[in-house]
């Protein structure tokens, strides 16, 4: 089968994390991951019963699904204590992840906006279609007029920035606050970190042309990418190159 482009994995992965209460409000968790300034969520949770030890349990296997490597975690609600409680469950799980705190002091609409509208006037936000059913599907049980609240993409069609303008706005804050996270990632040239990386690859070849011609010549053969070029020379690595006649 013949495969179109090349895949490379995620440079970053992060769950953005908005934490509630009990009550109407949910707790909110967006997967997202960054490669060369394109952003990509792969899920969204939301629960109802605020910072319990199930919800937080339940991030946390997501967590690890998605490799996470960082949980970025709102402190507005709580003073920091979601924080301390994800820090106990990461050493109960033994998960590796580390937690980054953000604190919001401009008004909710305006911070939403400013976060979100760039990236998506730009095409960067690329969105999982299993993400757009599930919350279609969420709170199934609700009256149409209360479930249109929760649902992430009615949040993003209705928002403005006047105050008080989404009533449920626990979705697209969590999303909002992954996707600030990666700010600095925008900067970064889609093309030219493609080109980069043909010159990364460029180099190894013209290396791996003096070391071992033969075995370059098998690894394009199979169509190993740079990466697997340099693993399979370390696994058969030899002290000269194989084209030197030993005497």
């Amino acid at each position: 089968m013949q495969l179109q482009g090349e895949w490379h994995p995620y440079q970053e992965t992060i769950c953005s994390v908005d934490p509630s209460g009990r009550g109407s409000d949910e707790t909110a968790a967006a997967f997202i991951s960054q490669r060369n300034g394109f952003l990509y969520l792969h899920k969204m949770c939301a629960y109802r019963d605020g910072y319990s030890d199930n919800t937080l349990l339940d991030i946390l296997k997501h967590c690890k699904r998605y490799n996470v490597t960082k949980l970025v975690i709102e402190t507005n609600f709580g003073d920091g204590i979601v924080a301390e409680l994800f820090k106990k469950h990461l050493q109960q799980t033994k998960q590796g992840i580390d937690v980054e705190e953000v604190r919001a002091n401009v008004r909710k609409e305006d911070r939403i906006i400013d976060s979100l509208e760039p990236v998506m006037n730009q095409h960067r936000l690329v969105v999982d279609k299993d993400v757009i059913d599930w919350d279609y599907k969420s709170n199934k049980d609700e009256a149409p007029e209360k479930r249109l609240l929760y649902m992430l993409f009615y949040q993003m069609s209705r928002m403005c920035r006047e105050k008080g303008a989404v009533r449920h706005d626990d979705r697209i804050d969590a999303l909002a606050q992954g996707v600030k996270y990666f700010t600095d990632c925008m900067s970064i040239s889609a093309q030219e970190a493609v080109n980069q990386r043909k010159r990364e690859d460029w180099n190894d070849m013209l290396r791996a042309s003096i070391e071992d011609p033969q075995g370059l010549t098998n690894h394009l053969v199979l169509g190993l990418n740079a990466q697997q070029r340099q693993q399979a020379r370390r696994n058969g690595q030899t002290p000269v190159p194989n084209w030197v006649q030993r005497r």
